[in-house]
């Protein structure tokens, strides 16, 4: 069982065009400051490789009231069946389940202070174990919003709450955009593993064809010599 890191480090990815981005945004400083203030904490996604017939598990600390935000994606290919994942909270209770799915997310509010595991399982736990393992991507963390009591009015409030479902749905698109970059160099990958495999068969069936052909002909010249003789 591995203790993820941090929670709350922040962790910004970089783009190309951040630049830009925030140059528009300096036009409007009451925007920008609010998107300051819903950005996720963290956008760190994990990947595991999960051997056939066992479990990964991870550990999260969390206190009452915390908001719990989570997903996970499976990049090898295949059938899904195998696949189960829970997350379980400090008094061992089973809090959340996914499983015959490729793909799924999940959230939900820290009743308790303490340790809060997910396990993600590869034919485990009297589940069909068909003996590939698998790469699954996957975050577990808590974020904190926006305190809504900061608000005074409604409109204000209203605005708050629509900010902090922009931040999940924004958190789990980050994610699965890393889980897409990470598929798209297994795909690469196996591609030019095909591409080299199609080149040796070329050549050695270019080889054959050759040899065949000199091998004809070498028969056919011996043949006529032997007619000519008698």
């Amino acid at each position: 069982m591995e203790r993820l890191p941090p929670l709350h480090s922040p962790r910004i990815p970089q783009r190309r065009d951040a630049s830009n981005v925030l140059h528009s945004l300096v036009l409007y400083p009451a925007t920008f400051l609010l998107l300051l203030l819903l950005m996720p904490h963290s956008t760190t996604a994990f990947t595991v490789e999960v051997a056939p017939g066992t479990a990964e598990c991870f550990v999260a600390v969390a206190t009452e009231g915390d908001d719990f935000l989570g997903n996970f994606e499976v990049l090898t290919e295949g059938s899904y069946a195998p696949v189960e994942v829970t997350v379980e909270g400090p008094d061992g209770k089973q809090l959340w389940r996914a499983a015959d799915k490729s793909e799924e997310t999940f959230s939900f509010e820290a009743k308790a202070n303490g340790d809060y595991t997910l396990c993600i399982g590869n034919g485990a736990k009297g589940r069909v174990d068909d003996g590939t393992t698998r790469l699954v991507g996957f975050s577990f963390r808590t974020d904190v919003f926006v305190d809504e009591d900061i608000a005074s009015e409604e409109s204000i409030r209203r605005l708050i709450e629509l900010g902090n479902s922009l931040t999940k749905g924004l958190t789990n698109v980050m994610d699965h955009q890393s889980y897409m970059r990470q598929r798209e160099d297994l795909h690469a990958s196996t591609m030019e593993s095909i591409g080299s495999r199609v080149l040796i068969w070329t050549v050695v069936e270019a080889v054959v064809l050759v040899g065949m052909a000199v091998w004809q002909i070498s028969i056919i010249s011996k043949f006529f010599e032997v007619r000519r003789a008698v």
